[in-house]
């Protein structure tokens, strides 16, 4: 129930949002969604940023990559799609996410009493997915 309306009417499309990382991935899902996913969001984090949800649903950025790439492990956006909701946000993905990071550890320079300025990436999702093991659907 959304309560964006009076007596917490319940949630309709149009407060529902699905991020994903990459333009493509976001005009693929709109054209896999056709006319069922009228009035739902469909946009990438950059685009998403700002905005709020009652539900959004996030494909994880890593599922079906070989490598585990900067711009796919950069925390700012695996925050932006994790964040933009207001009563549940459903993750998508499928096993061999902490492989892949294993696979492909971090590689960002550490220096010695320098304050870290941004989560790193790879930690960031190292830590979401040990969170999410415990909250599997299937």
């Amino acid at each position: 129930m959304s309560e964006q309306a009076p007596g917490a009417a319940p949630v309709t499309a149009d407060r529902i949002a699905i991020g994903a990382a990459h333009r493509d991935q976001a005009a693929a899902i709109r054209a896999r969604l056709g006319a069922a996913g009228a009035g739902i969001t469909v946009d990438t984090a950059n685009r998403l940023q700002g905005r709020e949800y009652d539900v959004t649903i996030v494909p994880h950025p890593l599922p079906g990559r070989r490598d585990a790439t900067a711009f796919h492990l950069e925390s700012g956006r695996l925050c932006v799609l994790t964040s933009r909701h207001r009563h549940a946000c459903i993750q998508v993905a499928r096993a061999g996410i902490a492989e892949l990071l294993d696979a492909h550890p971090s590689t960002e320079p550490v220096h010695l009493d320098v304050p870290v300025k941004f989560p790193d990436g790879w930690a960031a999702n190292q830590t979401m997915v040990a969170h999410l093991a415990s909250h599997r659907a299937c």
